[in-house]
């Protein structure tokens, strides 16, 4: 089995402004434009801050990676790990090819803290069967995050 994962570590997403051009490195976006017939009074909403922040920046550019993870048969696993501080950033997407019975397929996505004195904190994101997974994660501390994946299938897959 091979798990292909997409992973755009979003240590910011810069904007580079060139002239009147703003070139934005953002998924997602929706332009909305209506001519106004009468003015508008806004109410001004703030916007949270901190941990609960709706938008951050980042001292440096994201990177996108896509790698070919080969995951042997018969219960084979592997753990797919990225260090991160509190409050990084990554954004992931990766799904197990040509998979016929997502039950077979066994993910764990995890954090950990370092282990200091022989403990440590973990906090699990999410455990399920399935091929395929898309979303984003804050660091919610310093340490290691990623995934656990089992094979439970006979043969190997690749993600």
């Amino acid at each position: 089995m091979h798990a292909y994962l997409k992973r755009s570590t979003t240590f910011a997403k810069t904007i580079l402004h060139t002239g009147p051009v703003i070139t934005m490195a953002v998924a997602g976006i929706f332009v909305i434009g209506a001519a106004v017939a009468q003015p508008v009074k806004w109410n001004e909403i703030p916007a949270p801050s901190g941990k609960e922040a709706l938008s951050r920046t980042y001292p440096a550019g994201y990177r996108t990676d896509v790698i070919d993870v080969p995951i042997r048969g018969n219960d084979g696993d592997l753990e797919y790990k990225i260090k991160m501080n509190a409050g990084d950033t990554v954004v992931y997407s990766w799904e197990v090819r040509d998979l016929k019975n997502p039950e077979e397929f066994y993910t764990e996505f995890h954090g950990h803290t370092e282990p200091k004195g022989g403990a440590g904190d973990l906090m699990y994101y999410d455990k399920s069967t399935g091929g395929k997974a898309n979303g984003a994660l804050v660091a919610p501390w310093e340490g290691i995050h990623g995934w656990y994946w089992q094979n439970q299938r006979t043969r190997a897959e690749r993600r």
